[in-house]
């Protein structure tokens, strides 16, 4: 029996060899030249020249199916990676812009294959980069403590400069911080802050944080006194001045206010070199340390120097 079989088997084993040589060599072939479709996406990147740049992103993507024989499309079923295409703005374009993406476009691809790219423009809007300084303002929430008020802020640094389309920048007057909660503050404190972005656009910042020191003090209120005489000063005729009394508001913390009389100010004009004649003149006063001035009335005065000089 084994011989037997050990003879067919033997038999005419070179054709047979052939035949099977022969039969691997056509299912190569077939398959080689099957027909496929392979969906891929191309990255597109948005190439500008120097001193331009463009809105949003530069790297796009677009979907694309690609049609041809297997032993063609081999190379582009083995992983994930996706096709690379580049589209060049040309020096002095500029504004809203649309390109066709094409295989002219690919990097490497086989003119073999045939390219179907779904939605194949892509819209840029491409500027020159320009720059400028604008203020920092902060953005304060809640109050401070009972019987305290806030006194003056300064940011470090108070100005920035920002980069980017010359059309986005023409909007920006000023960037702000993140919110800082001054609830219940009865002493100064410094927040470092971020600035914010949203909004803006693509617009790069030449600095993302800043220092806010709040200053913190006592209250402050309003004290108006009444029937200050007002005097001359530096005059060498004899005078008369209307009107004769002024009011004057000052403002402090209620502590410095309280110790405060009429007296303590003083309202007067300055006549000195004046000639014989009728002027008005600027009201000018002293105050007390640690208090603001706030108000006079009235602001200037009528004075009328006659002509006769002052007895010394």
């Amino acid at each position: 029996m084994k011989p037997r079989i050990r003879g067919l088997v033997l038999e005419n084993l070179p054709y047979k060899i052939t035949a099977v040589i022969l039969s691997c060599m056509l299912w190569y072939i077939v398959q080689g030249e099957e027909i496929l479709e392979v969906s891929k996406r191309i990255a597109v990147t948005v190439a500008v020249p120097d001193g331009y740049t463009i809105k949003g992103p530069t790297l796009r993507y677009k979907d694309a199916t690609l049609r041809g024989p297997r032993v063609l499309l081999g190379q582009y079923l083995e992983g994930k990676k996706p096709l690379d295409a580049t589209i060049k703005i040309p020096p002095g374009k500029a504004g809203q812009l649309r390109y066709r993406v094409d295989r002219e476009n690919l990097t490497t691809f086989d003119p073999r294959v045939k390219l179907t790219i779904h939605d194949p423009f892509i819209v840029v809007t491409v500027d020159e980069v320009a720059s400028k300084k604008v203020t920092v303002r902060e953005v304060l929430q809640g109050v401070p403590a009972a019987g305290y008020m806030l006194e003056k802020v300064v940011i470090d640094p108070d100005t920035i400069t920002i980069s980017g389309l010359k059309v986005d920048l023409a909007k920006i007057t000023q960037v702000v911080t993140e919110q800082m909660n001054v609830s219940g503050l009865n002493q100064p404190k410094v927040f470092e802050v971020n600035l914010v972005k949203t909004g803006l656009g693509d617009v790069q910042f030449s600095a993302t944080r800043v220092n806010v020191s709040v200053a913190i003090g006592e209250q402050k209120v309003n004290k108006k006194f009444s029937s200050i005489p007002i005097e001359v000063v530096g005059a060498e005729y004899l005078n008369h001045v209307r009107p004769q009394f002024a009011s004057i508001v000052v403002q402090g913390t209620p502590g410095v206010l309280s110790f405060i009389k009429k007296s303590d100010l003083r309202a007067f004009v300055d006549v000195r070199d004046l000639t014989p004649g009728r002027y008005e003149r600027e009201l000018q006063v002293k105050i007390p340390s640690e208090t603001v001035l706030i108000e006079t009335y009235p602001k200037a005065t009528s004075v009328e120097i006659y002509n006769q000089r002052r007895l010394r």
